[in-house]
């Protein structure tokens, strides 16, 4: 029973954003390829990519405690289901990372302007 609890609780944090604390930041500026590729990622694994809407996509220049400074994207999507209704808006956020968007959970807000 130990060992599923721990496998439960590592696996709450794989693939996530470590919280770290936000000293600075500033908004910043998305290209038009930067917001396509930013839409392709997101909608990867939905049931019609075509057929997504987005919201409030928006970029934002972070300063970790670190030193580490940042670029995160947080933005909404709504998608369809397989009997082809939209399931409602949802968060998504991650950040860019040589120029590509990275998904990622940041367990916290995106930026805090």
């Amino acid at each position: 029973m130990r060992v599923f609890a721990a496998v439960a609780v590592l696996s709450l944090f794989a693939g996530c954003v470590a919280l770290e604390k936000i000293t600075a930041s500033k908004p910043a500026n998305l290209t038009t390829s930067q917001v396509n590729q930013i839409k392709q990622v997101v909608t990867y694994d939905f049931f019609d990519p075509a057929s997504a809407q987005f919201r409030n996509i928006r970029a934002a220049d972070v300063t970790l405690a670190s030193g580490k400074v940042a670029r995160r994207v947080c933005g909404e999507v709504n998608g369809k289901n397989r009997v082809g209704g939209y399931v409602g808006f949802s968060l998504f956020g991650g950040t860019m990372e040589g120029g590509k968007f990275v998904r990622a959970d940041f367990h916290g807000p995106c930026e805090p302007w």
